[in-house]
């Protein structure tokens, strides 16, 4: 998936500084051996949605633009598919986890935004 020029990919200092907090404390104990060797540093193969699935999701709960009230502006990185994007909790929540399976992560795993393929986003905390 691609967005036309709208985002930035992300730099590997962009992947590094939100792949490790994430997996260290948003994805399931069970798979974090696996999403390490397979996105630190990412293998060409590897999709994004196995990040997507390996979630932890107890801590999750429905997200509303409310509750994104005061973290509009906080950066990370969007994944999606094979693909990894700079932007801002703002626009991936309202531009680009529309329709979606996707995940924002912001830098140093504070949040994250989980668009599953069904059901409303979810804010993991």
């Amino acid at each position: 998936m691609r967005f036309d020029g709208k985002l930035a990919t992300a730099t590997e200092a962009a992947l590094d500084m939100a792949l490790r907090p994430f997996i260290e404390r948003l994805v399931k104990p069970d798979k974090r051996e696996r999403a390490t060797s397979h996105f630190l540093p990412k293998r060409s193969q590897s999709s994004y949605h196995e990040l997507v699935t390996s979630i932890d999701t107890s801590r999750a709960r429905t997200c509303t633009p409310a509750d994104l009230a005061g973290w509009h502006e906080v950066r990370g990185v969007l994944f999606v598919d094979h693909d990894a994007y700079s932007t801002t909790a703002q626009q991936a929540h309202e531009l680009y986890l529309q329709g979606a399976e996707a995940v924002f992560v912001a830098y140093g795993a504070t949040f994250a935004l989980l668009r599953p393929k069904s059901g409303a986003p979810l804010l993991i905390t």
